[in-house]
């Protein structure tokens, strides 16, 4: 017997014979298909609560058709992986958007020309540097320049590392499973204690960190970090694992409001080999978790690529189309970009493309040229005096006085480097970068909110 809703455009063609001939499980596949029926055939009379764990059912159901399939779907597999993303998001209550389209947008070129100019121009290598970061500077200072002030302002932020356990095995990471280290796991009262250091320090936005493990690092753990993080006065942005819709507005109902998921590289084969097994291998549900977290109400997306992976204009082409992709897809989104490079890994792995300071800075200007209006970061991974010629041209959100290992901030007796995920190369502290800031004519700020 067919499982077709007429009056549902979403669910039209999804016939039993089809399903059965596209992928596995067609039994389980079919009676979950016939949920879906009846719950959008009376929906007022079915609890929310199990009306999104339906969704996640079928979100399930479409990324591991996509991963499967390594993206290469054929014209039925498509139909169905378009149909199921438009099922889960009624089943969610979003509201109704076009079917997700960045990989079309990623092999397409539109907005081609644009980026190509924007590219050459801050590439040139025959135009001086410092007359790409002087236009950088004027846009920047045009677009985050207080009404108050001629300074510009420029928002200092914390990473808080929760857990180094992770299940991935990604090359270049010094949290992946097989590398020798130290592990930690934070339970609430030493994240509370973590915050307080930080608070004292003067962060009012605080990024909590986390290698991927399910099963220490779950929504609900996640969830009881951000509501007293929150109900404390701490803006909390996450840098997790990709979350499903329903995980990220369970999140952003504890009061998370911001995420940053980098994608590292945009091109899967090389995406495939460094990440070769683990949860972090699903190259599709990981591209496509910023339009989760915006779908599930969070409006703060960060994005960026892992400078050394991949060719480095390619990258920072698919990083632009990326940013592009979301602002059209949701307007009043508010992007964050970022360019973080390998300088250490762990032993056995060498970035294949080395990305010079000079390249570097520019690939920043290019950034400022095709987002104005973009928050751009910059972390610790980077020494200072580069941070500060980078603050000046277009950098708006920087990371100071950080750790990136789970405890780092109190610190234990024997602590060393054997916990963290990458070294930090500006060690000055929040009030000596904050210093440097204002005699820069900068002004420094602790909420997202004036950023």
């Amino acid at each position: 017997m067919a499982t077709r809703v007429d009056g549902d455009p979403a669910l039209n063609g999804p016939t039993e014979e089809w399903i059965r001939r596209i992928g596995d499980h067609p039994e389980m596949r079919l009676r979950l298909l016939a949920e879906v029926t009846r719950v959008l055939g009376d929906a007022s009379a079915v609890a929310a609560g199990e009306r999104r764990t339906l969704a996640g059912k079928v979100e399930r159901w479409r990324y591991q058709l996509l991963n499967h399939n390594a993206g290469h779907l054929d014209e039925h597999q498509a139909e169905l992986a378009g149909r199921l993303d438009l099922l889960a998001r009624e089943l969610e209550g979003v509201a109704p958007r076009p079917r997700r389209s960045f990989r079309q947008r990623l092999a397409s070129t539109r907005d081609r020309d644009r980026e190509e100019r924007d590219l050459e121009s801050c590439l040139d290598a025959a135009r001086p540097i410092e007359d790409v970061e002087r236009q950088a500077a004027r846009a920047t200072d045009l677009n985050f320049g207080s009404r108050a002030s001629v300074a510009r302002r420029i928002l200092l932020y914390a990473p808080l590392y929760l857990s180094n356990h992770c299940i991935n095995h990604c090359l270049y990471c010094g949290f992946r499973y097989s590398n020798p280290m130290e592990r930690d796991h934070l339970d609430l009262p030493r994240a509370l204690a973590e915050s307080e250091i930080l608070g004292r320090r003067g962060f009012r936005h605080i990024l909590l960190v986390a290698g991927e493990h399910p099963g220490m690092v779950s929504v609900d753990y996640l969830a009881g970090m951000i509501a007293p993080l929150a109900g404390r006065g701490f803006r909390i942005g996450i840098e997790i694992a990709p979350q499903s819709t329903s995980g990220y507005r369970r999140l952003a109902e504890a009061g998370a409001t911001s995420v940053t998921l980098y994608q590292e590289t945009y091109d899967r084969a090389r995406y495939a080999a460094y990440h070769p097994k683990g949860t972090k291998a699903w190259y599709d549900w990981r591209v496509e978790g910023p339009e989760r977290a915006a779908d599930a109400g969070l409006r703060r997306i960060g994005l960026g690529i892992l400078l050394g992976l991949g060719g480095p204009v390619e990258e920072l082409h698919a990083l632009i189309a990326h940013g592009r992709y979301l602002l059209d897809r949701y307007p009043g989104l508010r992007l964050s970009l970022s360019l973080p490079r390998i300088h250490e890994a762990p032993q056995g792995f060498r970035p294949p493309h080395v990305v010079d300071n000079d390249t570097f800075i520019r690939f920043y200007c290019a950034l400022r040229a095709a987002f104005p209006t973009a928050n751009l970061v910059l972390s610790t991974r980077e020494p200072a005096p580069l941070r500060d010629r980078l603050a000046r041209a277009c950098i708006t959100q920087l990371s100071a006085g950080s750790s990136t290992s789970p405890g780092g901030y109190r610190g234990r007796a024997g602590d060393g480097t054997s916990r963290q995920q990458f070294p930090v190369f500006d060690p000055r502290t929040v009030d000596e970068v904050a210093s440097h800031l204002e005699s820069d004519g900068f002004r420094p700020i602790w909420e997202p909110d004036e950023a």
